[in-house]
């Protein structure tokens, strides 16, 4: 029975990690790390380490990535949703303007990126909130990273700037 519960949870927390998101928010892609980027990091935290991770460290890491995507999507929906609403755009447009959830942006860059698609100046206000809601999205995501990092890290031996400087393997 226990083996049976094991093979449960490790098919549910493999599921956490690699599901894809679908929340009906806007998204301009899956920002699930895939079973081989969950895969890759895993065995790049082994190879820092010196040593394979246990079963247990292993689902405690998927699980926690899995944890981890799914506040990164939520942030980056929650920055889709809030731009799109404020300066008249729909999803699907900011979206495709800002695909890559993993990355801080600049605020500046933001805003130009949505003047140019709507052919016009923000107006100060507009501005203003394009870049409130960039610095909260990258702080979420600063946030995410390092609490995932710690996490980890404090369950596998293993520093938190170590395992930050392998996030890139997940998409973060």
């Amino acid at each position: 029975m226990r083996v049976l519960s094991l093979l449960t949870l490790t098919f549910v927390l493999a599921a956490c990690a690699t599901a894809p998101a679908g929340n009906g928010a806007a998204s301009g892609s899956s920002n699930t790390a895939t079973a081989t980027q969950t895969q890759s990091f895993v065995a790049a935290l082994e190879a820092k380490r010196g040593s394979a991770l246990t079963l247990a460290e292993r689902l405690q890491v998927q699980g926690l990535t899995g944890t981890a995507k799914v506040g990164l999507n939520n942030a980056q929906n929650n920055f889709l949703n809030k731009v799109g609403a404020q300066v008249g755009l729909n999803g699907a447009v900011i979206a495709a303007m800002f695909p890559e959830a993993g990355k801080p942006l600049s605020e500046n860059a933001a805003v130009a990126k949505i003047e140019s698609s709507l052919g016009k100046k923000l107006t100060v206000a507009d501005q203003t909130a394009v870049k409130a809601a960039t610095a909260l999205r990258n702080n979420s995501l600063a946030s995410l990273k390092t609490g995932l990092a710690a996490s980890i890290g404090s369950r596998i031996g293993m520093s938190t700037d170590i395992v930050l400087a392998l996030m890139p393997m997940l998409g973060l």
